[in-house]
């Protein structure tokens, strides 16, 4: 089964399996029609097997015509209306058609019609009605708008099955495309995201460590070296993967934290992350920036006693994060409309799509950021 998805999905870029599915397609065409002419041809002429050999001939040539006309539809008609959207000319390419269509008609029964009374051989009963059309020319033909009308009609419902069975596939590959597109706009998203986070972050973390081993605080400075080796080690291989587990990036908060913590001495700290991790995995770097934005406009906004309270709890069968943090209007006002709230609504949207909660909120210089996730990420089980 994976071979086949791996053959459809080929074939929406590569010329190869292309041209194999349009082959294998009208095959299968050839076949259905072949079975239902047989079925009903045994079904209302007893002696059906006397022309069978007729019947096979003359509906090859009509698959044959339908593939023909298929393709001339596909490129005067099809293309302009669907993909295009032109259509003044996908409508005169419909008539076109339809002309081309008329006369292939006729010239492919005159033959069949010829071909039997040279040969002696039977024609279908279905035939025998066109012969009296076609045996007297071309333009005696042509001059009985019902008969045109109907070999239409035919043409039309003949044709139904492999345009419909065409524009179902380009929906199908337009939206796969679409899917890429939108897949590498979110992982180009969270590099600029972690692009952000790194920089101002690994100065003053190091300027941290600095200050420690200048006062010969051995043991803190080789903590903090710990947690940031770790958090890098994140960055630079885990991150890079499109999903990663829930427990691993749970870790990696508390390094981020443990780091931050270290920065100010008087901020109010308030952590409480659940040991009861499941074995499930999500986007990397999805839960970092509600709590990267509480350090950044709260412990970092050079406030006075500063508070941040984070809360991480899983049920069975959702993940729930709460941020808290103080902040100074001034700051807030001068530094408002950041980007990583946006780049996360984003990401939940294309991992989660109408299946998460973002809510935030600020009252009496306290901002609210809570995140509702379902441990199923749709994406992941696509």
């Amino acid at each position: 089964m994976n071979q086949v998805q791996i053959a459809w999905e080929k074939s929406f870029t590569e010329k190869p399996y292309r041209i194999g599915l349009h082959v294998l397609f009208w095959i299968i065409y050839l076949f259905l029609l072949l079975a239902v002419s047989f079925s009903v041809s045994k079904a209302y002429d007893p002696a059906w097997h006397v022309h069978s050999m007729d019947v096979l001939m003359s509906l090859t040539a009509e698959a044959l015509l339908v593939g023909v006309t298929y393709y001339l539809i596909i490129f005067l008609s099809y293309k302009n209306l669907v993909i295009k959207k032109r259509f003044t000319q996908g409508l005169l390419g419909i008539i076109v058609c339809i002309i081309i269509y008329i006369h292939l008609f006729y010239f492919i029964e005159k033959a069949s019609v010829d071909f039997a009374e040279k040969t002696g051989h039977a024609l279908p009963p279905y035939a025998k009605s066109l012969a009296i059309f076609t045996d007297k020319g071309y333009f005696y033909f042509i001059s009985y708008p019902f008969l045109i009308i109907q070999i239409a009609i035919y043409g039309f419902f003949y044709m139904f099955l492999p345009v419909c069975c065409t524009f179902l596939r380009d929906q199908m590959r337009m939206q796969k495309r679409q899917s890429q597109l939108q897949k590498k706009n979110i992982q180009l998203e969270m590099d600029f995201l972690k692009a952000q986070i790194h920089p101002h972050f690994l100065f003053n973390t190091l300027n941290n460590i600095y200050s420690l081993v200048t006062h010969n605080e051995n043991e803190k400075s080789a903590e903090m070296i710990s947690g940031l080796s770790s958090l890098l080690r994140y960055a630079l291989y885990d991150g890079k993967t499109e999903f990663i587990l829930l427990e691993k990036e749970i870790r990696m908060i508390k390094d981020f934290i443990g780091l931050e913590e270290v920065r100010t001495d008087d901020m109010q700290l308030d952590v409480k992350l659940t040991d009861n991790i499941p074995a499930v995995k999500i986007p990397p770097f999805l839960l970092l920036p509600l709590i990267e934005n509480a350090f950044k406009h709260g412990a970092n906004s050079q406030l006075s006693h500063p508070c941040v309270k984070i809360e991480i709890e899983i049920s069975e069968h959702q993940l729930w994060l709460q941020v808290k943090n103080s902040f100074g209007p001034e700051y807030r006002r001068e530094n408002s409309g950041g980007l990583g709230l946006l780049n996360l609504k984003k990401r939940l949207d294309y991992y989660y799509p109408d299946n998460y909660l973002l809510e935030t909120d600020e009252q009496n210089n306290i901002f609210f950021a809570t995140l509702k996730l379902p441990l199923s990420c749709p994406q992941l089980n696509a």
